[in-house]
This record gives structure tokens, sequence and C-alpha cells, in this order.
């Protein structure tokens, strides 16, 4: 299923539509299995609502009566991806640390699935045997 096949669940607080992206595996696991997620440290947030507005995933919503975002459907979140706490400009929004990621990108075979996936479009013989033996699912 593919992003544009999740079902639509209803509208956020500014109307978008928000879709249930969390029923489309993510390399073969079942996303709810991968606790990657914002979480929003409200003692620093200040209430701009830029990861709000700029999460094209929808996983935030809008708080009217607290005037601050909540995390609304953690599992929207795309695997890896940490843009709004790059963006965020007090530093509110925390991830797993980077090894957590990088063990499910072991587990899934990831590396191994991506060489597959561009394998088509690169030079032959782009890469030695002990480079493609290397990989950092061993």
């Amino acid at each position: 299923m593919s992003s544009e096949e999740a079902p639509i669940i209803g509208k956020d607080a500014l109307g978008r539509p928000v879709k249930d992206l969390s029923v489309i595996p993510w390399w073969g696991v079942d996303r709810k299995k991968i606790e990657w997620y914002p979480r929003i440290n409200y003692d620093r947030c200040a209430g701009c609502g830029l990861c709000f507005v700029t999460c094209g995933r929808r996983v935030f919503d809008w708080d009217k009566e607290k005037g601050k975002p909540v995390v609304a459907r953690p599992y929207n979140c795309m695997v890896g991806c940490s843009t709004c706490a790059m963006l965020c400009p007090c530093d509110a929004i925390e991830f797993p640390d980077k090894a957590y990621v990088r063990k499910w990108v072991a587990k899934a075979k990831v590396v191994k699935k991506a060489f597959e996936i561009v394998d088509s479009i690169m030079p032959k013989n782009h890469l030695s045997e002990e480079e493609i033996k290397s990989t950092p699912e061993g």
C-alpha cells in the first residue's frame, strides 16, 4: 500500500485531510512495531506551530485550549525523519537516539534492499566485492 492509498481518517485543526499512514509498513516491518516518533518537551515549547504546519505526514495536531502542538498520530511519522526537531527554534522536540533507528535498519535489511532498488540505475561494477559484503547488516 502506498501513501496515496492510505485511508483518510479525518481533518486536522486547519482542515487539512489526514491519512492513516501507520497502515503502511516500513521496509516490510509493521510501522506500529517501531517506536520512532516525536515527543514534545512542553517546558521548552513556545507554541509557534512550526512543527504542526510543516509536517507533511500530519503527525501533529493543535490543542486550541493550550495553544500548543500535540503528537496526535505518532505512527504517521516516517521512520528516521526528524525534520520537525531540526526546525524547532526552541529545541522542544525529541526523538529516540539514532542507534535505535539504525537497529531497525539492520533488522529489516534496509541497506541491502536499497542497494537492490538502485542497482538498476547504477553503472555496472560500481561496487567491489568487498564493498558489497561490508554493509552495516554484515
